[in-house]
């Protein structure tokens, strides 16, 4: 469990890099192309994942297709851990046009061909999430980084409570390989975020 000075410093961190897109005339979302001059649908930015080769860290943004984006959403990452052999998802965090994000998801194990990992695989590697970025992205990796503390608590009930569905589904269906690989589910938990407001409950605090 992340100590208040902790959720206080990643809102800092937020609060600092937004306002340095501000100043700039830029949003993330636009950062998040890493220079491309054209956002084309299913391609990822950029082009061949932002990867830290010695923690085994990556994350990439990309969106959909317009008629599978939700209304008002203009990408999203997903953040990724490898090992030697294999990697999981850890968590997708979607942007809206003016790059703030608005929603976090877990994905089935099909989307991103990972190798799904149980909750407590999952969490281990949030909590150790550090990733060493020079250049355009760097700024962007920091972001991440404050993200999945600030919201740690969200971000563990919804991985938790896809466990928890893909225990449910295999129960119905009598198979987890279906389950995983079934492109009826898609997106197996979600929420939406306000990073205003996330930032407002733990800097704006009147000093008694």
């Amino acid at each position: 469990m992340l100590i208040q000075s902790n959720l206080w410093l990643a809102a800092q961190e937020l609060a600092s890099i937004q306002m340095k897109y501000a100043e700039s005339g830029r949003t993330l979302s636009e950062a998040a192309l890493c220079g491309a001059k054209e956002f084309v649908e299913w391609q990822h930015y950029p082009t061949n994942d932002l990867v830290d080769e010695v923690s085994g860290y990556e994350f990439y943004y990309h969106a959909h297709s317009a008629d599978e984006m939700p209304n008002g959403e203009h990408g999203h990452f997903h953040v990724i851990k490898r090992d030697a052999k294999s990697f999981h998802h850890l968590i997708g965090i979607a942007l809206n046009q003016k790059g703030l994000p608005i929603r976090l998801f877990t994905t089935n194990q099909w989307v991103t061909g990972e190798k799904i990992a149980d909750s407590e695989m999952v969490m281990k590697s949030i909590r150790g999430f550090e990733m060493v970025t020079k250049g355009r992205m760097a700024l962007v990796t920091k972001w991440i980084s404050a993200l999945l503390q600030l919201f740690f608590t969200e971000i563990e009930g919804l991985i938790l409570e896809r466990d928890q569905k893909i225990v449910q589904l295999v129960g119905k269906q009598g198979n987890r390989g279906l389950v995983l690989n079934s492109k009826k589910h898609h997106v197996l938990t979600e929420c939406k975020i306000d990073l205003m407001g996330r930032l407002s409950d733990h800097l704006l605090v009147v000093n008694s």
